[in-house]
C-alpha cells in the first residue's frame, strides 16, 4: 500500500532526524524551548516565547514516546514541568515569557489553555500519573469561569474580540484527548458543546467561519473569512468525535473536504473568502499537515482517492519541505517560492500528530 510506504518514510525522518535534532538544538537547560530556529537552523535564544509552545512540545514528544518510536518521555516530562512551574499563576496560564524566564504577558487566553489541557491529557496517557489529571482540572476550572451566555467560552484577555472558532476547535481536540486518557465520560462535555457550536454556527455552506460577534453571528468585517487548513482540521476532529460519540458527521466532512480542495488540490492557502478569493497568498506547513490528516480521515470513511492523496502529499513534502537536516520550510507563496523568515518550533506538534495518525490509519486499513 502506497500510504504505508509514505507513512513509514515520514516516521523514519521524524524519529531518526527531526526529534533528536530539535531536542539537541532547541531546548533551554530548564527543559523549555526556543520560539523558533533561524533559517540556518540556529536556535534564537533571544526571542520572546509564546508559552503554549511548551505545551505543544510536550504533546509532540509524549506522542512519539507513547507510539514506541522515540525515547521522549523524559523530554516531555521536563517540558511540562517547565511549562507548569513557570506558567501557572494559581488561577491561569500566562501568555508569553522572555528567554530569561521573566513573564512578559501574564494575561489568560483560551487558545493557550486548550493546549495546556491537551498537554495534560497526553502526559496522563503516557505516564498514568494522576498529578496530570489534577493539572487538567486546574485548567478546566479556569475554562469554566469563561463560559459565555451565547454558548462556548470567552477568549480571555489576549483576544477578547472578535470571537473565534479556532480556540474552540482546539478545546474539542483536548477534550477528546483527555477522555482517551482516562475514559471519564464527563471529559467529553466540552467536546459535545463545541460540536453543537459547529452545527449551529461554525459550518455554513460547507465552510468553517472564523470570526464572529458575541452572539455567534458572522463578524461584521471578517465574517466571510475562511481558512481551508481549519476545514481540513475539522474533518479529522469530527471523524475522531464520531468514533467516540457514536455520531455520524460524514456529510459535514464530505462538504468540508470538497470545499477545501475544490480548486487547490494539494495546496491550501492560508486565508480565503467564501467566494474563493485568496486573502493571504501563502501556505504554511501546518496547513499541509492538516490536509494530510483530512485525507487520512476520509480514507477511513471510504472516500475514493483520499488514501492516495495522503500518500502523494507526504511524498511531496519529504525532502523539499521536511528537510534532510530535520528542520522544515514553514511558508511558501502562491508560486511555490519560499517566503519563510524562521523555522517555528510550534510546527513539530502538527508533524508528529500527522505521523501518528498516518500510522494508525495504515494499521486500521490493513
Amino acid at each position: 500500500m502506497a500510504l504505508a510506504d509514505s507513512a513509514a518514510k515520514l516516521r523514519v525522518w521524524l524519529v531518526g532526524t527531526a526529534l533528536p535534532v530539535w531536542a539537541e538544538r532547541a531546548r533551554f537547560p530548564d527543559g523549555s524551548w526556543v520560539e523558533h530556529l533561524t533559517l540556518d537552523g540556529t536556535p534564537d535564544r533571544q526571542a520572546e516565547r509564546r508559552w503554549r509552545v511548551m505545551a505543544r512540545q510536550t504533546v509532540a514528544y509524549a506522542q512519539a514516546a507513547q507510539a514506541g518510536w522515540y525515547d521522549g518521555a523524559e523530554i516531555a516530562r521536563r517540558s511540562f514541568e517547565s511549562y507548569w512551574t513557570k506558567g501557572w499563576t494559581g488561577t491561569h496560564i500566562v501568555h508569553r515569557i522572555m528567554p530569561d524566564g521573566t513573564v512578559s504577558d501574564d494575561r489568560p487566553d483560551l487558545y493557550d489553555h486548550a493546549f495546556g489541557l491537551l498537554a495534560c491529557a497526553h502526559m496522563l496517557s503516557l505516564s498514568g500519573d494522576e498529578a496530570y489529571r489534577s493539572h487538567a482540572d486546574d485548567i478546566l476550572g479556569w475554562i469554566a469561569t469563561q463560559s459565555h451566555p451565547a454558548g462556548g467560552w470567552r477568549e480571555g484577555d489576549v483576544v477578547p474580540h472578535p470571537r473565534r472558532q479556532n480556540p474552540h476547535m482546539h478545546l474539542l481536540e483536548a477534550s477528546l484527548a483527555l477522555h482517551q486518557a482516562d475514559g471519564n465520560p464527563d471529559d467529553l462535555s466540552i467536546a459535545h458543546e463545541v460540536v453543537r457550536l459547529f452545527g449551529r454556527h461554525f459550518l455554513r455552506e460547507g465552510m468553517i467561519g472564523e470570526y464572529f460577534e458575541d452572539d455567534w453571528s458572522p463578524h461584521d468585517r471578517r465574517g466571510d473569512v475562511v481558512e481551508p487548513g481549519h476545514s481540513a482540521e475539522w474533518v479529522w476532529l469530527l471523524t475522531r468525535y464520531d468514533h467516540v460519540a457514536g455520531t455520524d458527521h460524514g456529510s459535514a466532512c464530505r462538504a468540508l473536504y470538497d470545499h477545501a480542495f475544490r480548486h487547490r488540490l494539494a495546496t491550501l492557502f492560508d486565508e480565503e473568502r467564501r467566494d474563493g478569493e485568496i486573502v493571504r497568498e501563502t501556505t504554511r506547513l501546518w496547513v499541509h499537515m492538516e490536509a494530510v490528516k483530512a485525507h487520512l480521515s476520509m480514507a477511513e470513511r471510504g472516500w475514493p482517492g483520499s488514501s492516495a492523496m495522503a500518500a502523494a502529499s507526504l511524498d511531496a513534502l519529504l525532502g523539499p519541505v521536511l528537510r534532510p537536516d530535520g528542520t522544515w520550510v514553514d511558508r511558501h507563496n502562491a508560486c511555490g517560492a519560499v517566503v519563510s523568515d524562521m523555522i517555528p518550533t510550534s510546527t513539530l506538534y502538527h508533524i508528529v500528530g500527522t505521523a501518528v495518525e498516518a500510522q494508525r490509519v495504515v494499521d486500521s486499513l490493513r
